[in-house]
């Protein structure tokens, strides 16, 4: 889902499965900022929502467009609205997506 120069057959590519919002990509850096992980869909990530990597057994950390991330396979990350309103019907319980 990314878009990629010319392969040059004599050099070896690593290919790392991610998922944002519990959709596939295959991405091909080993680090990646939060605005280059924010730009991996079709539609890029705005800015009126927060990255967040999915971290088992501990909280989950959110990725500033600056942070960078080092790509292994398996990696999940979700997005979540940047700005809650309470009173607005919008729950700040859980932040992760429902599975």
């Amino acid at each position: 889902m990314t878009t990629e120069a010319p392969r040059d057959p004599s050099h070896h590519y690593e290919e790392f499965r991610i998922q944002i919002d519990r959709v596939h990509y295959t991405v091909n850096q080993r680090q990646m900022t939060g605005a280059q992980l924010r730009q991996v869909p079709q539609t890029a990530i705005g800015s009126d929502r927060d990255l967040f990597e999915v971290v088992p057994g501990s909280p989950d950390r959110k990725i500033e467009d600056t942070d960078v991330v080092e790509i292994r396979d398996g990696l999940r990350f979700f997005t979540a609205p940047a700005h809650i309103n309470p009173g607005r019907g919008d729950s700040i319980r859980s932040r992760r997506p429902t599975p």
